[in-house]
């Protein structure tokens, strides 16, 4: 196929559990966008070695699930069956980047077209020029949310997936767990946004708060939209207030939150020196007050 640029192009590099899904299945409703129907697609972080989350392994299994979708999900039978080219075109090989433009050209009616892998925030700036070198006018989407919430969020994700009771687990075991070598990774807000403002223009990237997207979530989307290019129409978006990817429920219990604000501290105060603000939750959890003109 065609070497050229992917045109009307979005992609989601937030923070993990920072309502990237959320983000994913809000704009899936909307008739001018397509998401890929597998939310992550991690194709930049695969070709760099970073993850093998694009293993034939992994891939064969997603490809199962979407026929099991299909043919238990009968309400959603006719959507599914759209989508057979482009899983057909997800299972080709090689990956390469003709790959990755290819899981864009079937978006139907849609005239934007993007994907959200959280895992996108740790490319650095090599990565990141491999992104807009497949769209150069590539439009880029960067969710943050309160360090010490997204921290916990994520330790009761991993908890889920290991097997182990979040409620059970010591201090120093969820210490443990925080000194392992992504959790800092995915939570390096001021490098993610330093290496953005290297390789893009301003008005190629949004940066929106966790808790300012979720105080007004309409008013979030209108802004998502019209940083794509996308007319915003609030009935497009029927399921503001559900929850995906639901982690397990415990408190986070006061040492934990305590060591976990020594943790994140600096990243609070280096957000706050870029973009000029943090949302009052976070002054809150650091006991920060609002920055100050220059």
């Amino acid at each position: 196929m065609s070497s050229g640029g992917i045109e009307n192009f979005f992609v989601g590099i937030g923070a993990q559990k920072s309502g990237t899904t959320w983000l994913a299945r809000m704009l899936a409703g909307h008739p001018d966008i397509f998401v890929t129907p597998v939310k992550e697609i991690h194709y930049f972080d695969h070709i760099r070695g970073l993850t093998q989350h694009l293993s034939q392994k992994k891939r064969r299994s997603r490809y199962r699930k979407y026929h099991q979708r299909m043919w238990t999900q009968w309400r959603l039978f006719s959507e599914h069956l759209g989508q057979r080219q482009w899983w057909r075109d997800y299972m080709a090989s090689p990956i390469d980047d003709n790959w990755y433009r290819g899981l864009f050209r079937h978006r139907g009616a849609a005239t934007f077209a993007g994907e959200i892998t959280p895992e996108y925030a740790i490319l650095g700036i090599d990565g990141l020029s491999h992104i807009k070198r497949l769209a150069p006018e590539a439009r880029v989407i960067f969710i943050m949310r309160n360090p010490v919430d997204r921290l916990w969020s994520q330790v009761l994700h991993q908890c889920r997936a290991r097997g182990l009771d979040a409620n059970r687990q010591s201090t120093e075991a969820i210490a443990a767990m925080l000194a392992e070598p992504r959790f800092g990774e995915l939570a390096d807000y001021a490098q993610t946004l330093d290496d953005m403002a290297a390789v893009f223009r301003d008005d190629q990237t949004l940066v929106l708060f966790y808790e300012d997207m979720h105080a007004d979530r309409l008013g979030a989307l209108r802004q998502v939209c019209r940083f794509i290019g996308a007319r915003f129409d609030a009935n497009h978006f029927t399921e503001l207030g559900r929850r995906f990817n639901r982690s397990q429920q415990a408190a986070l219990p006061p040492p934990v939150r305590a060591h976990m604000r020594i943790l994140c501290r600096a990243q609070a105060e280096a957000v706050r020196s870029r973009i000029g603000r943090i949302p009052e939750a976070w002054q809150r959890e650091f006991d920060l007050g609002p920055a100050t003109a220059g």
